[in-house]
């Protein structure tokens, strides 16, 4: 078995002393789906590190479309964009809530915050429709491959003017976000390379639902661009800068950030993500088998990467819902995901318009004094059935039937302790988890403790309510 050279991409393998528990499964799936069922846990328990991460990749059925609209020629002036555009998040949600083990979501949601487009720039529903497809069939696929398709989608030449770029008069929009936030970094182009680039890419506009490229509108000179010169077209330009080292530390970067840890000063991380960056360069820029590398490593199942991440809003918030086994009824599905998609936009993470072409920067700007109290109200919500108004929000936990999923309900130490594995990736004290339980417990006895007790659903949402309030509660 080839070794890493810092060991750290090293295949985790149980031992003794680290076993494939619980903790692990949970951490694994958190890090890759919008939380897990009980159920899902278990399942994945019963697999090897292996198949379980070989599970995540499996494909699986196409999603229905949201809604006719989606073929229909685009119109700027419809009175319906903005409806249709609501249905596309309320869409795309309810694929996170009812996804099964899949890694496929996570990473849509990954390159929508990669390639950016907003919803409110772009207008038309089925451009962005689109580009969410786009980035949903190629979420594991290949980097290069992907940077190519962005470069012609009508909701990129939208968003980032390239529909307006023609030889004599170049948009450098795209051309300097291709090279600043989508594939090299600052410091690694110059000027001259961006107005090179955007000449490149002269020549693209919309035409229907796609886009075309019109020979009158492209600069056919030569350009020199990253020290090479030719008559170079869009995809020239992708291929020059996917031979640049740079491209694929970059993107392993942002993938580290997002599965492993984020930190402004990375220096520490620099030689691991050296190591991804040559499995991607060493795979033509295939995502698939370096994601699976990461996330079998030794490094992924290290104490220092379980729950060194901030949750964002939807991973809080989907993830609260799924991990306590809530169920929407399906005639109020849409109600319940738009209220979800309501509360996410108030704690920053508005799905379909992030903030700017840089996206959302996620980790500690996602805790405010704004945020905080709003994801605080919203996991007590889900227990307590009351929006912080005082306001019903039509559902809430389950809480008998949350309890009887774990192994041991009559056990009030054991249901406890299982309970708060689920739900918390940090390990909490023998101090608080003993607090946790004379929570439930509300005054009786450990040995009078008995699931059918008519007072033990009041008495576990009190737990519950306890523990989404714990500061570990917001951490992944």
């Amino acid at each position: 078995m080839e070794t890493s050279k810092t060991g750290l991409l090293d295949p985790y393998i149980p031992s003794p002393t680290k076993p494939w528990n619980k903790t692990l499964v949970t951490h694994l799936l958190n890090r890759t789906m919008f939380g897990a069922t009980v159920s899902q846990v278990n399942s994945v328990l019963a697999l090897t590190p292996n198949e379980a991460v070989e599970l995540l990749f499996q494909p699986y059925a196409a999603p229905e479309v949201p809604g006719t609209w989606v073929t229909e020629a685009p119109d700027f002036n419809s009175a319906y964009n903005t409806q249709r555009t609501s249905q596309l998040r309320t869409w795309w949600v309810r694929l996170m809530y009812e996804q099964p083990v899949s890694i496929r979501e996570k990473m849509t949601l990954f390159w929508h915050n990669h390639f950016v487009s907003e919803a409110a720039t772009v207008i038309i529903p089925q451009y962005m429709y689109m580009q969410n497809t786009l980035f949903r069939n190629n979420c594991t696929g290949n980097f290069r491959t992907l940077a190519k398709l962005v470069t012609r989608d009508p909701g990129m030449l939208i968003y980032l003017d390239g529909r307006y770029n023609i030889v004599g008069n170049p948009n450098e929009n795209y051309g300097r976000e291709l090279l600043e936030l989508f594939t090299m970094g600052i410091g690694n182009y110059t000027e001259t390379d961006v107005r090179e680039a955007a000449r490149a890419l002269t020549g693209w506009i919309l035409s229907g639902l796609g886009s075309i490229f019109v020979p009158s509108r492209h600069d056919y000179g030569n350009k020199t661009f990253l020290g090479q010169t030719g008559n170079f077209d869009d995809n020239d330009v992708i291929d020059i800068i996917f031979n640049q080292p740079v491209t694929a530390k970059f993107i392993c970067t942002k993938l580290y950030k997002t599965f492993i840890h984020q930190n402004d000063d990375l220096s520490y991380a620099q030689p691991v993500i050296d190591e991804m960056a040559n499995i991607l360069r060493s795979n033509n820029y295939e995502i698939a088998p370096l994601l699976k590398t990461l996330l079998k490593s030794k490094l992924f199942y290290s104490d220092n990467t379980i729950s060194s991440l901030i949750k964002n809003p939807l991973d809080l918030m989907i993830g609260s819902v799924k991990m306590l086994n809530i169920n929407f009824d399906p005639s109020s599905l849409t109600t319940r995901l738009n209220y979800i998609i309501t509360q996410a936009s108030a704690a920053g993470q508005y799905i379909l318009d992030p903030p700017n072409v840089q996206g959302w920067v996620g980790y500690r700007q996602w805790l405010s004094t704004i945020s905080m109290p709003i994801r605080a109200a919203f996991a007590e919500s889900i227990i307590t059935g009351l929006q912080k108004n005082g306001q019903p929000t039509g559902f809430s936990v389950d809480a008998l039937a949350f309890a009887m999923s774990f192994s041991a309900p009559n056990n009030a130490v054991q249901l406890v302790k299982d309970m708060t594995e689920h739900l918390l990736r940090l390990t909490v004290t023998p101090r608080q988890l003993n607090a946790l339980l004379e929570i439930m417990l509300d005054g009786s006895l450990v040995m009078d403790w008995y699931i059918n007790d008519p007072q033990a659903p009041s008495r576990i949402k009190k737990y519950l309510k306890a523990l989404v309030n714990l500061a570990e509660f917001q951490i992944n």
